[in-house]
């Protein structure tokens, strides 16, 4: 692509922070959107960005132009975040919606086994551009599968007559939103289990191919098993939560969390065994599934109006914390693998404190409940 675009990498790294950008800000724009006019028209719009930011990047040359339509594109796609999951608190109660999160987890969890061997695909055959092709058409699908299956969920569009005279502004809205302590703590424990998992993403090809120094084949392989973690983590949640509370099976994932990556720490600084490397990992990334549908039930359910708004500040926070976290990697050495694990453990050991306030928040609701 630097070839093509007649610039040097870095300029075409930049691509990858404005894409994150505008997925961060148009989270903020789509999530209160929908709630004012409705799901499926904020869906429609965000499309439609996606597919032109897409369509044009396959057919220039310039590295302006990429930039912009990167940001055009990611801005665009965020909609689809923010609002599937205001969709599913919409149609769902929270102990239902945990399985329809978890069910998108998995989903979700097989993008990073399948997209890096599409991409690779792509580019022998097709070159770089060929991806963007793809995602175009993928958009163009998502577009009709919208308009054909996808309801309006939000109330205040399909059923007129039963919003609320009470309405709030959004303002008020935020204020309610921000004041919710569920929303809150959930929130801090998705996205410091979200910027976990875009920690090890990032940092995984160093730590197997440079420190360890793995085939990039084996290196695949390796990063395959571990999203699987993902996969089976979105399989057994919906069945953990029939044996014991949401609160309870969300405290004791950060608590898992926290274990693996300190046990991480010292088998990395021991140098102690690539296999138990991997294992922490993998045990690492199943709690971080475990945490992705509970937080965001957890976080979203408080509310009857505003929920848009609500997946938008999820969303924004979780990119955020992301940023942030990166940032302060990128900081420490990077000819160790011990700053990203140390780092993750310290992330954890945050998301328990937020855990147990969710989980003794719960256990002071029932107690007063029985009283």
């Amino acid at each position: 692509m630097a070839k093509i675009f007649n610039t040097d990498i870095g300029h075409i790294q930049i691509s990858i922070s404005v894409f994150f950008a505008g997925f961060a800000i148009g989270q903020l724009l789509w999530g209160p959107l929908s709630d004012k006019t409705g799901r499926k028209p904020m869906l429609y719009c965000g499309l439609i960005l996606f597919i032109i930011g897409a369509t044009a990047i396959y057919f220039t040359s310039d590295i302006y132009v990429l930039w912009a339509m990167r940001f055009l594109q990611a801005f665009g796609g965020s909609a689809g975040i923010v609002i599937g999951r205001a969709i599913i608190i919409d149609l769902y109660d929270k102990q239902k919606s945990v399985t329809i999160f978890a069910q998108q987890s998995q989903i979700s969890g097989i993008a990073p086994i399948v997209a890096p061997l599409m991409g690779s695909v792509f580019l022998k055959y097709w070159g770089w551009n060929s991806s963007f092709a793809f995602l175009c058409i993928m958009g163009l699908i998502t577009f009709f599968m919208v308009y054909k299956y996808v309801p309006e969920t939000n109330t205040r569009i399909s059923q007129p007559d039963h919003v609320p005279t009470d309405e709030k502004s959004l303002k008020e809205q935020l204020k309610m939103i921000v004041s919710n302590r569920e929303f809150i703590n959930s929130t801090m424990v998705g996205s410091i289990a979200f910027a976990s998992l875009i920690i090890y993403i990032s940092n995984a090809p160093f730590l197997f191919m440079e420190i360890h120094g793995f085939s990039s084949e084996t290196f695949s392989f390796i990063f395959a098993f571990n999203s699987l973690a993902l996969i089976t983590a979105a399989y057994i949640t919906p069945r953990l939560i029939q044996r014991i509370s949401n609160s309870t099976l969300l405290f004791a994932a950060t608590l898992i969390l926290l274990v693996v990556c300190t046990l991480h720490i010292f088998i990395a600084a021991g140098n102690l065994s690539m296999v138990l490397e991997i294992g922490m990992l993998y045990l690492s990334l199943l709690a971080i599934g475990i945490l992705f549908p509970l937080t965001s039930a957890h976080a979203l359910s408080p509310f009857k109006e505003g929920r848009g708004t609500a997946a938008a500040l999820l969303g924004f926070t979780q990119l955020m914390v992301t940023f942030l976290m990166s940032g302060l990697l990128g900081l420490l050495e990077a000819d160790s693998i011990l700053p990203m694990v140390a780092t993750r453990a310290g992330m954890a050991l945050v998301a328990v404190w937020f855990g147990y306030q969710i989980y003794k928040g719960k256990k002071t609701v029932m107690q007063e409940s029985v009283a």
